[in-house]
């Protein structure tokens, strides 16, 4: 199964790189979607010989919660507001692909120096662990939209949560759960974020003079 998983780590780092080049926000969810589905088939691939129920919780509740409720959270999020793509973002396509690209090799570069406890089951699983965090930082830090910079926030989760599964075996489950937490707290308070801004804008600027004359009455 060493060859699932290193297709999994490489499609997961693909998934990160295609979210930097995409300005549609709901193309960067379905995309994340996907990721998180890749994601959580990775524990099967790691223990296909015995699967054990521990493992089986891991990966339905990565797929569950990361692929179809963090999504429909973020699409629900959307539908009340006006956005639909990045205006401005810092930086341009061209330019967040080739930053993008070389994150890619310096994480590949930095893992050859770091050492795990235990050899990991696929050598792939540190650097593009480490390279989807950092490609997860750089969308959250050069996109300007909340929405975005949440994704990016979920997209190091990804990352951080593929580098847990490579000492999947010595990794205590509240760590797990906590993982899952942080993915909770982000996706409700980008909810509560959002209705709030989509509130101020609904308001006209006609509503807002009424209201100011009613109160000089």
């Amino acid at each position: 199964m060493t060859t699932w998983i290193d297709a999994s780590c490489i499609l997961i780092v693909f998934l990160a790189l295609t979210m930097l080049a995409t300005y549609r926000i709901v193309g960067i969810i379905k995309i994340f979607a996907a990721q998180s589905f890749v994601l959580g088939l990775t524990p099967f691939f790691l223990h296909a010989d015995g699967l054990t129920i521990r493992d089986i919780v891991i990966a339905m509740g990565t797929i569950v919660l990361k692929t179809a409720f963090v999504p429909f959270v973020l699409l629900w999020a959307m539908r009340h507001v006006s956005m639909r793509s990045e205006i401005k973002p810092i930086i341009g396509l061209g330019t967040s692909i080739v930053f993008g690209a070389m994150i890619i090799a310096g994480a590949f570069w930095v893992s050859l120096s770091l050492h795990l406890p235990g050899k990991p089951i696929s050598d792939l699983m540190l650097p593009c662990s480490l390279s989807t965090v950092l490609l997860g930082f750089l969308i959250m830090v050069t996109r300007t939209r909340a929405v975005t910079q949440v994704l990016g926030y979920l997209v190091m989760e990804n990352g951080i949560f593929l580098f847990t599964l490579s000492l999947f075996d010595v990794m205590p489950t509240l760590i797990e759960m906590g993982i899952l937490l942080d993915i909770f707290v982000a996706v409700f308070i980008m909810a509560i974020i959002v209705n709030h801004i989509n509130d101020e804008f609904e308001r006209s600027p006609a509503s807002v003079s009424r209201s100011k004359m009613g109160e000089a009455f």
